[in-house]
């Protein structure tokens, strides 16, 4: 069984951190052994009245992944909100069940139930700087009229997403918060930094797209005691995920099921609010476009995200390049991109996306660009000299398509009349 007890604070260097300890008991694969033996979430000092001390809510999602993963029971020593343990017990452990053969049910037990006290008026969003938050920020601050559902707060986490946990990770993590602070800055909104060790823990259990959501969950609620209304910025549309979602299984957890899991992670002092699912990414660009914000910050890139620069040629930096070129917007985001990097190989991008079209090869996080670009009257390569592009990148590959490239073209007979020479070339 896993044992999750003795919450408390602690403050040091300048920061508090909310800690509690994680022990295993009863036998089993010791898959804590390795691993620190608290989990903890930090801010800097002057926020730790943020830091939800009285509930371990924040402590419930990463020992439950953890738990069904290596099959032990969880027990909480301490309280926890009613509805966010029946929504676990109820709802959430068998959408984790549908996600991953490698999780099975368990038991959660606790000690108490109670909600988290607090004055909870902050309502948050991450502040990335990637398509994805810029839009909710775009939507829920810059637009939104509501003061209730009005962006008051923006968090940048250290959960794994800028690497393995340790020191190298932390570093990026900070150089991306000072890069983000600037954008907050000129929006007139705070920006908190909450750095953790959960990732020691998820990245236990597989790539970060498997459990690494959990963890930004948690940074979330371990901020309870200040936050009412949080927005995660989703990644996909709800269409992509009711299309492609069980293409994900085992793979990706947002990809899998976001739109319909993230509105569980609630208690009744706090809600999170999965927001961006009514756009494909293409849309959140061209929402943005015209943004000054966007166009001085946007950072998308992953093969360089540890200097927070984006590299103009990855596939994300592409992905984003090409809707901003459909829209006829590439000049606005000069300072951000490297234009003269992407227009040597934007042909070539544009005859991959002719190629994924037609072969129904739809990436995880861009829907279709072919189509954006052809409704907008972009001029597109030919399908035959996108064929040909991938025939000399990945021949064999290409060989098992290139068979019904030809059928489609020139129909039945002239295809069974040249099947023998497709064959022998």
């Amino acid at each position: 069984m896993i044992h999750i007890s003795n919450l408390h604070k602690e403050s040091s260097n300048g920061w508090t951190k909310l800690i509690a300890e994680i022990t295993q008991g009863g036998g089993g694969h010791d898959f804590l052994s390795d691993t620190e033996k608290n989990i903890w979430f930090a801010v800097k000092d002057e926020n730790a009245g943020m830091l939800a001390d009285d509930v371990y809510n924040a402590f419930l999602l990463v020992p439950l992944y953890l738990g069904m993963y290596y099959k032990h029971d969880l027990h909480i020593h301490g309280c926890v909100s009613k509805r966010f343990y029946r929504n676990i017990n109820n709802y959430l452990q068998r959408i984790l069940c549908d996600f991953s053969d490698d999780l099975s049910r368990i038991n959660v037990t606790v000690d108490c139930f109670k909600e988290c006290d607090g004055d909870h008026n902050i309502i948050g969003a991450g502040i990335s700087c990637g398509v994805d938050s810029l839009t909710t920020i775009y939507d829920r601050f810059v637009n939104e009229s509501d003061p209730e559902y009005k962006i008051n707060g923006l968090f940048l986490f250290n959960t794994g997403t800028f690497g393995n946990y340790g020191e190298k990770c932390e570093k990026v993590y900070f150089l991306h918060s000072q890069q983000n602070k600037r954008a907050a800055d000129e929006l007139g909104l705070p920006v908190y930094q909450v750095n953790s060790n959960i990732h020691a823990f998820t990245h236990k259990v597989g790539s970060d797209p498997k459990a690494g959501y959990f963890a930004i969950w948690s940074c979330i609620i371990a901020l309870e005691k200040a936050l009412n209304k949080y927005y995660v910025s989703s990644t996909y549309s709800y269409n992509q995920i009711l299309t492609f979602g069980k293409n994900f299984h085992d793979r990706d957890f947002a990809q899998f099921s976001e739109s319909y899991s993230v509105p569980l992670i609630r208690t009744d002092r706090l809600e999170l609010i999965s927001d961006g699912c009514q756009y494909e990414r293409n849309e959140k660009v061209e929402r943005i476009a015209d943004w000054n914000i966007a166009q001085k910050y946007l950072n998308v890139c992953y093969m360089d995200a540890a200097n927070a620069r984006n590299c103009s040629k990855c596939a994300k930096c592409t992905a984003t390049l090409l809707a901003l070129e459909a829209i006829n917007k590439l000049e606005n985001f000069s300072g951000v991109f490297d234009l003269d990097t992407y227009k040597k190989i934007s042909w070539r991008e544009k005859k991959i996306a002719v190629f994924n079209h037609f072969e129904n090869i739809i990436s995880s996080n861009e829907p279709d660009p072919y189509l954006f670009l052809k409704r907008r009257g972009v001029k597109l390569p030919s399908r035959l000299s996108a064929y040909l592009l991938q025939w000399r990148r990945f021949p064999g590959f290409v060989y098992l398509t290139f068979k019904n490239f030809i059928h489609s073209i020139v129909g039945d007979k002239i295809y069974y009349a040249t099947k023998k020479f497709v064959k022998g070339s």
